[in-house]
């Protein structure tokens, strides 16, 4: 219930006296009368208007409650995304998968899958080649497995080649022309005398992806486990930058004895052993932090088939569309799998937004 009339309070700009209805003049025009009109004090109304008026006005704080405990459930999610390797125990993709068929977690906490699709956002893939001297043995089978794999991704995504055996080197500028790919790969030659500098090799990718702002990298690294002399031989700071990237790593590693050497300047026994060790952490820890996968083999005559076997991993992927509350911070840890007990998931979060 209104009062007839306010009076100044501490706090209020405005301090008027008297009655709503006493403020229409003989002068006044017919909006100025609506506009009193609608500001008539409850008490001067017949009692059934004032019961109207009531109701009305409970309904209205009741919708406007509701309303404002309502609003924010809309905004509490926000949608995030992966790209998603389904694989059956074969090594082969597998499709027709729904959102249904993937279960998304987030520090343990299962989200909701919304939306699943074929990832088409184009790639940018970073192959990266062993020519050190421990894989001379080993390049006719490299070359022909690149064939494959180049021959399987270039359509639609932009490859660069680049070596590592001695300091890191860009064989082909990212491309998605097949015949300045094959070009480059019949290029490829081990180097004698030469080390793997494979953590170096992959510093600098990681900062051009960075550099580019790549929207869906990927890395695809082709290696020995022969020497390796990288200068920068943290492999924990590897790792962390190639996911600051947003880049998968996937690994083909095969097993060859250590070459006899010299090097200059020679390193001690006790560097060799870290630097190998961080090598093979690298080769471990990458793809599994990544959402990759890791791959060796004892001959190198099995590289052609891996390779055409990744490349259609890659070309087969899934973008699986989740929601996540707002209000949470990042989490630490991303998982995918499937309901299907025959089959396996790894995903990797998309960073960037490319065109899909």
């Amino acid at each position: 219930m209104f009062p007839k009339s306010f009076v100044q309070q501490p706090g209020l700009t405005h301090s008027y006296t008297g009655s709503y209805t006493c403020a229409r003049h003989a002068d006044s025009g017919s909006s100025r009368s609506a506009l009193v009109s609608q500001l008539t004090p409850m008490t001067h109304l017949p009692r059934q208007a004032r019961a109207w008026r009531s109701a009305a006005a409970r309904q209205l704080l009741a919708t406007a409650f509701v309303a404002a405990v309502a609003a924010p459930a809309f905004g509490q999610a926000t949608e995030r995304a992966l790209y998603v390797s389904v694989l059956d125990r074969s090594g082969a993709p597998v499709d027709g998968l729904r959102p249904e068929d993937f279960v998304v977690r987030e520090d343990g906490v299962r989200r909701e899958v919304l939306r699943v699709a074929p990832a088409t956002t184009a790639m940018q893939i970073a192959v990266l080649v062993d020519t050190s001297e421990a894989a001379a043995d080993a390049v006719r089978d490299i070359r022909e497995g690149l064939m494959r794999f180049v021959g399987a991704t270039h359509e639609g995504n932009q490859i660069s080649l680049i070596t590592f055996g001695g300091p890191p080197r860009i064989v082909v500028e990212a491309t998605g022309s097949l015949q300045q790919l094959q070009q480059g790969v019949q290029r490829l030659f081990p180097l004698s005398d030469q080390a793997a500098y494979l953590l170096d090799a992959l510093i600098e990718t990681t900062r051009g992806f960075e550099r580019r702002e790549a929207a869906r990298p990927v890395i695809v690294v082709v290696t020995t486990t022969g020497l390796d002399f990288s200068h920068r031989g943290d492999w924990t700071k590897v790792v962390e930058g190639v996911r600051a990237s947003g880049a998968v790593m996937h690994t083909v590693v095969l097993q060859v004895p250590q070459p006899a050497f010299v090097a200059d300047p020679a390193p001690s026994s006790s560097e060799v052993r870290d630097q190998l060790l961080q090598r093979d952490m690298l080769l471990e820890r990458g793809p599994r932090d990544t959402g990759g996968r890791r791959r060796d083999l004892l001959v190198s005559s099995g590289l052609p088939h891996v390779l055409g076997q990744l490349a259609q991993e890659l070309m087969s992927q899934y973008r699986v569309v989740y929601a996540r509350p707002d209000a949470l911070i990042p989490p630490e840890d991303i998982q995918v799998t499937v309901t299907r007990a025959d089959v396996s998931a790894r995903g990797t979060p998309v960073r960037r937004e490319g065109s899909q």
